[in-house]
This record gives C-alpha cells, sequence and structure tokens, in this order.
C-alpha cells in the first residue's frame, strides 16, 4: 500500500510558501489548499480585517485550528507566516 503523504510548506511571513505551493501542486500534479484561504472562507473576512478586529493572537489560534481540522492526503499546504510560531 502507498502512503499518500502532505508536502507542507512552513517559512516566515513572506517567504513565498504560496508562491512556491501552486508552483510546486501543479508540477507534481497535486491539490493545493493555503490555511490562508481557508481561514478567510471560514472567518468570511480578510486576514488584516481579524486582525484589527480581535487581534494577532486569536488570528493565530484561528489558524492553528485550521490546520489541525485539515483531513487530506497527497495535498501542497502552504502554511499562513504565523504557523511557524505555533
Amino acid at each position: 500500500m502507498i502512503k499518500r503523504k502532505n508536502l507542507i510548506l512552513i517559512g516566515m511571513p513572506g517567504s513565498g510558501k504560496s508562491t512556491v505551493g501552486v508552483i510546486l501542486a501543479k508540477a507534481l500534479t497535486r491539490p493545493y489548499l493555503d490555511s490562508d484561504i481557508l481561514i478567510q472562507l471560514k472567518e468570511n473576512r480578510s486576514l488584516q480585517d481579524i486582525v484589527d478586529a480581535d487581534g494577532y493572537m486569536v488570528l493565530r489560534d484561528i489558524e492553528e485550528q485550521v490546520l489541525l481540522d485539515i483531513n487530506c492526503e497527497n495535498h501542497v499546504i502552504a502554511t499562513g507566516g504565523s504557523a511557524a510560531y505555533s
């Protein structure tokens, strides 16, 4: 049985995780997930709106929960910049 593992990109904010993730996913013909996009879809507001209204620590908590809730195999996943701190 072949185990289908995810490829997860973690790095500092602005390091290019999303850009590299899209390119990697296309090259490997894998689905792509971006935790920043998942957060915005879940919260129905931008990351900056979350920080402005609730603070950076709330955004980090939301991001951590979104990452823990991901249940998939064989994906390329780009985490948000704050995931490196969690």
